[in-house]
Parts: structure tokens; C-alpha cells; sequence
């Protein structure tokens, strides 16, 4: 059965670029229909960001644990319950799904669970089992994400390669597991399962894991993974993947002129995420896309068809959640004829690892490639208080300022609660704050916080706690 829909905006996909638009949308006003045919809260909420911190919520508690004895606290017999880990991270994830719905419904927002395709520029088809609606609407935002990248190599398709969707739901965990590609998504893996006793195997093709990051917190980080029982190769070439007569992987891979092979219960294929808009027939409309096969958008997220927006990974600008929730802001302020621009300037990230790194702005990296002189004082977790109290002494938090205009241009945390630590960071750069400014605030004692204090007074050579 068909049915006929117009509406003021139609939004294809509901994950956190999609679903803010819509509930944004319509508190502005505007009648919104939303049409998701997979997930509500998209591959974030459901098999990315969310499933995969409650699972390292795990690992870190576990280790915790294990530890505890430094504290005073006897704990001879720690044990993980791996199901009962799944189980916390399904209850995480069902209700922020259902939160999600009723915060739709609550905006009044028109949501079709189904699959959207093109008819033509002006109208879109939704089927959902015997049921089809033709929407016309008078502006479509595209928010359908992106999907695994897969290697072109023999072997890649055994039951045991897994993607970092169905690695989220293993019935048990294996006892050794091998990991092609270091980037976010595969070192965030290696410690949460190095951590919880697995013997990890990571297989970078580059020369660095974490390319975007700087090597000083890059080369920390790879004696932190030594101590989790991480190994990690670069300039690793994966070949080809068998199966051995135990049914285990076994991993062709060259470095340099040679080759070698590393064997593992199960492989973990993390090498990156391309965008997703296979079923909406997008052919069928004007839509440019981009030379790596995204939808090509300007910094209002508009497309090259006028009444068309797209956010979110489909666009492979910035694959964060919360640079789509942005767009999304973006994209519906600029359809209510609000003239409002994307500035990915200073978005934050966060790289869940143990321990964690968070920047904000430049780095190192891209200041010398840039030719940009600058400053850079690094304050060490080890002198603050409050770290030591954790038992967190390994890190730092970092701070750029570019020479020429002395405004500071980036900064890296590198140890415990960078995830915090970094929104005050980034609110600083954003909002072009001084040195001066940070030394004129109060942070309280005793916190990790005072580390960015200590860091502003060290770039003007009046540290207090360390040595300038």
C-alpha cells in the first residue's frame, strides 16, 4: 500500500547527525519526517562509540581490580563474567535508543522505519515490508553514515575476520587476537581486549599507528600497550589470511623485503570506514560526489542541489559523532535562512585507549609540515596531585602557541580523564582565550584541571610545580 507524504524537511538516516537535525528541526518549527531503516541512534549508539566504551568501562574497572592492592584494597580473586559485560553494554545501548524515540516523539517528529530510496530530485521512496510512502519534501538533509572498509586480499571473508560491529557480540572472548590497522578504531580494540587478558596482535601498514597523532604521545603509548599485551608491527603489508588445521587465522603479512605471518583465534579488520548511501539511488538525482565517493557538500553543508544538505560520515569530512550533530545544527539553521558555517578549526577527539589521548587544534605535525613556528610546553601528569592520588603518573597535557600571533593554536592530553580535560582546552581555543586568560582562572585543587593551569604559566617561563 502507498501513501502519499509532504513535508517541510525529510531526513534520511537517524544516527546523531540525522536525529538532532530532526528534533532541532522541529523545535524550530518546522514539520520534520525522519526515515531510518537500520538503527535509531545509528552505527554510534548501536556497534561504534557507545557499545564500545561500556565495553571499556569494563576493561578499565577490571584493571582497576586488579590493582587495587596499591590502595589498600585486597582483591585475590578478580574475575570477568564476559556475558555479563555484554549484557551491561545492551542495557547502555537499549535505553539511549529508546530514549532517543521518545525524545522524537516528544518533538513530534514523523519517523518511518524503512528504507529510503530516490525516485527523482523532488520525491523520495520509503518501503518498510508491504508498506510505501512517497515523500515530497520541500528540503532533504542525507545522514546515512558510513560502512567498513574491507582489504582486497585472499582470506578476508573466513568466518573468524570479524569488523568492529560483529566483534561487539563474540560469545566468548578468544584467548588471541589479531588486529589489521592501528588507527582509532583498532588500538581502542587492542587495549580493551589486551586489557582483559586476550594477546593482541596489531598490523599497521603505516610507518606510525595513530598517524594523526604526534609521535611523542605515539611512542608513549606503544610501551603502554607492551604492558597490556599488545604487540604492534608497522610497515606491515597484510597479504593473505588461511586457515590452519586448529581453524585458527594465519596471517601472511610482508615488512620490508620480507615476510612473516602471525597466528590468531580470531582477526579484527580496522581499516577504516567509507561513506554509505548504497540504497538511496542517489544516481537518480544531481548529487556531485566528492573523488572519494562521499557526497560533495560546502560549510554550510549544502550540496550542489539546491533544497539537498548532507552530514555526518556520508560527507567524510570528520567521522565523529559529534562533528555530525554539529552539521546537523548547521544544516537546519541554514534551511531557516540562519547564514551559520561549519569551523572544524578546533574539534576535539578522543582516542579511548589506556591510557586515553585527546586533542584539540594543530599538533606539532601539522605546524612544522605548515612552517609555522611555535611554542610547546608539556606538563607531566606526574607532577600534579591529583593524578598521584589515582595512581596515574603516566601522561601529559600539551599546549601550541603559534610564535607570530602568540595565540594558541592546539593542544594533547595524554593520560587519565583526557576526555574531560579537553572540553575546557577546547573552549579555550575556540574562544581564542590567552595564556593570560588561563592564569587569571581559578582551577580547583585537587584535580587533574590544574595540569592546563600549570601548562599556560610554563609557556610564559613562570612555571610553579615544574620545571619551565
Amino acid at each position: 500500500m502507498r501513501e502519499s507524504l509532504t513535508t517541510d524537511l525529510l531526513i534520511i538516516g537517524a544516527g546523531p547527525g540525522g536525529y538532532v537535525a530532526a528534533i532541532y528541526a522541529a523545535k524550530k518549527g518546522l514539520s520534520v519526517t525522519l526515515v531510518e531503516r537500520r538503527w535509531i541512534g545509528g552505527t554510534c549508539l548501536n556497534a561504534g562509540c557507545i557499545p564500545t566504551k561500556s565495553l571499556i568501562q569494563s576493561a578499565d574497572l577490571f584493571e582497576q581490580f586488579q590493582n587495587a592492592s596499591r590502595f589498600g584494597i585486597e582483591t585475590d580473586h578478580v574475575s570477568l563474567d564476559w556475558q555479563k559485560i555484554l549484557d551491561q553494554k545492551t542495557k547502555v545501548t537499549d535505553n539511549l535508543r529508546q530514549g532517543i524515540k521518545t525524545l522524537l516523539q516528544n518533538a513530534k517528529v514523523s519517523l518511518l522505519e524503512g528504507s529510503a530510496s530516490f525516485n527523482d530530485d523532488r520525491s523520495v521512496l520509503v518501503t518498510a515490508d508491504d508498506n510505501e510512502w512517497l515523500i515530497h519534501a520541500k528540503d532533504v538533509i542525507i545522514a546515512t553514515g558510513a560502512k567498513t572498509k574491507h582489504l582486497n586480499i585472499p582470506g578476508i571473508q573466513l568466518p573468524f575476520v570479524m569488523d568492529s560491529e560483529r566483534i561487539l557480540s563474540l560469545p566468548s572472548l578468544p584467548k588471541t587476537l589479531a588486529i589489521i590497522g592501528g588507527g582509532v578504531i583498532g588500538m581502542e580494540f587492542a587495549f580493551l581486549f589486551g586489557r582483559l587478558g586476550v594477546k593482541v596482535s596489531v598490523l599497521e601498514f603505516l610507518p606510525q599507528i595513530l598517524p594523526t597523532i604526534d609521535a611523542d604521545v605515539v611512542q608513549r603509548l606503544t610501551m603502554a600497550a607492551k604492558r597490556a599485551n599488545i604487540t604492534i608491527t608497522t610497515g606491515a603489508r597484510v597479504m593473505e589470511i588461511r586457515e590452519t588445521e586448529e581453524k585458527q587465522a594465519l596471517i601472511t603479512y610482508g615488512v620490508g623485503d620480507g615476510e612473516k605471518t602471525v597466528q590468531a583465534d580470531l582477526v579484527l579488520e580496522a581499516v577504516g570506514r567509507i561513506a554509505d548511501f548504497s540504497t538511496l539511488s542517489i544516481d537518480k538525482t544531481g548529487i556531485e560526489l566528492s573523488r572519494n565517493g562521499a557526497i560533495s557538500v560546502d560549510d554550510h553543508m549544502r550540496t550542489n542541489l539546491a533544497g539537498f544538505y548532507a552530514i555526518g560520515d556520508c560527507t567524510n569530512t570528520l567521522q565523529l559523532a559529534h562533528v555530525a550533530s554539529h552539521q546537523a545544527v548547521v544544516a537546519v539553521d541554514n534551511i531557516l535562512k540562519k547564514d551559520h558555517h561549519m569551523d572544524y578549526n578546533f574539534v576535539p577527539s578522543v582516542v579511548f585507549t589506556a591510557p586515553e589521548i585527546a586533542t584539540v587544534g594543530k599538533n606539532e605535525k601539522d605546524l612544522t609540515n605548515a612552517k609555522i613556528a611555535y611554542q610547546v610546553k608539556k606538563i607531566p601528569y606526574g607532577s600534579n596531585g591529583k593524578a598521584l592520588i589515582l595512581n596515574q603518573p603516566l601522561g601529559f597535557v600539551k599546549l601550541l602557541r603559534e610564535v607570530e600571533s602568540n595565540r594558541l593554536v592546539g593542544a594533547t592530553v595524554y593520560g587519565a580523564d583526557a576526555n574531560a580535560l579537553i572540553a575546557t582546552l577546547t573552549v579555550a581555543l575556540q574562544n581564542n582565550l590567552s595564556t593570560e586568560d588561563l592564569k587569571k582562572t581559578i582551577f580547583a585543587h585537587p584535580t587533574l584541571s590544574e595540569l592546563i593551569h600549570e601548562a599556560a604559566f610554563s609557556l610564559d617561563g613562570e612555571a610553579i610545580h615544574t620545571v619551565d
